[in-house]
């Protein structure tokens, strides 16, 4: 073997060494990726225990502090990267995502709750949103204060943190839990939703204080409205083709994402779809053996995850695979 051969080889093996990030009880449940620009190496976890953390990439961090800002003899025993530890959470962590700005942080779970952290003041708890009757499984945040999120309830919420902690809006089209929640840009006025029964929904901002058959969302106790009609009704399956009903994830187009999205769920075919009509534009198999596990964009721009400039996909699965597509002129 001649150096230049053993050298590649060393270097494969140093980039294939990764690191393993430990501490959760009952295992992780959530992750998110903080914008590398604003909150370089970091992740954000959510775990069964309840708990999320933010972990450093870099060295590790002694001092590990929960928000409330006590380190407990526990907490340092796990030792690992954890910069610091969110309490709050009574269940376990389904969903969490991170502000482009990197220093606010949205997470949901079982507790049927959604809370706002600042990340800038050491974790502290901005507000807690209430309102969905089952786990909150997805959550989208769409401009600097409006937060969508979807649940078990089979409803995606509309909130703004400044006004109220209960829902502005209650979107009820789907039969099923909600699996994915799909927003644009803040200047992109789309809501899309997917459902385990294989619909989807395109809702539009601008329209829904307008729509007529809406009406106040008394049975959930809530002050804001119920809208039941979206703008395009679609379906990814129905449950008589399948024998295999499960998840369907959404990403935004990498040909046109002003116009058009796709999905993906256990028929293991990708679908591309037009935002305003509801068409079908295209079809393509992923070939998968199992059911999906994620279905996620590539971006050239690491800003936040609603940049349009998407130049493929990446998909896994339970059948110990990950794919990518990218675009042949990106």
């Amino acid at each position: 073997m001649d150096a230049t051969t053993k050298s590649a080889l060393t270097r494969l093996k140093f980039s294939l060494r990764g690191r393993a990030l430990a501490g959760h009880r009952g295992g992780v449940t959530a992750i998110d990726v903080p914008s590398q620009i604003y909150r370089p190496d970091s992740i954000v976890t959510g775990g069964a225990d309840g708990l999320l953390k933010l972990w450093s990439l870099r060295s590790p961090v002694s001092g590990i502090r929960s928000n409330s800002g006590e380190a407990t003899e526990t907490q340092r025993g796990r030792g690992g990267d954890a910069m610091s530890v969110l309490t709050g959470h009574s269940g376990r962590i389904a969903c969490v995502k991170t502000a482009w700005h990197g220093d606010r942080l949205t997470s949901g779970g079982a507790d049927r709750t959604i809370r706002v952290w600042d990340l800038a003041a050491g974790g502290k708890c901005l507000n807690t949103l209430v309102g969905h009757m089952g786990w909150v499984t997805s959550l989208r945040e769409w401009g600097s204060n409006t937060i969508v999120s979807g649940s078990t309830d089979r409803t995606i919420a509309l909130y703004d943190a400044r006004v109220s902690k209960l829902p502005l809006f209650t979107l009820r089209y789907h039969d099923a839990p909600i699996t994915d929640v799909l927003v644009g840009s803040r200047t992109d006025p789309i809501i899309i939703s997917a459902s385990a029964d294989g619909s989807m929904a395109t809702w539009d901002f601008r329209s829904l204080s307008q729509a007529a058959d809406s009406e106040p969302t008394s049975s959930h106790g809530g002050s804001g409205v119920v809208i039941r009609e979206p703008k395009a009704p679609m379906s990814h399956y129905t449950l008589p083709e399948t024998s295999r009903p499960g998840q369907v994830f959404l990403c935004r187009s990498t040909a046109n994402a002003e116009t058009s999205f796709m999905s993906l769920g256990p028929d293991s075919i990708v679908r591309e779809w037009d935002i305003n009509t509801g068409r079908i534009e295209s079809e393509i198999a992923a070939g998968f053996s199992d059911v999906v596990s994620d279905f996620i964009p590539c971006n050239d721009s690491a800003v936040h995850q609603n940049d349009n400039r998407s130049k493929g996909y990446v998909m896994s699965s339970l059948d110990g695979t990950i794919r990518m597509r990218r675009l042949a002129n990106a």
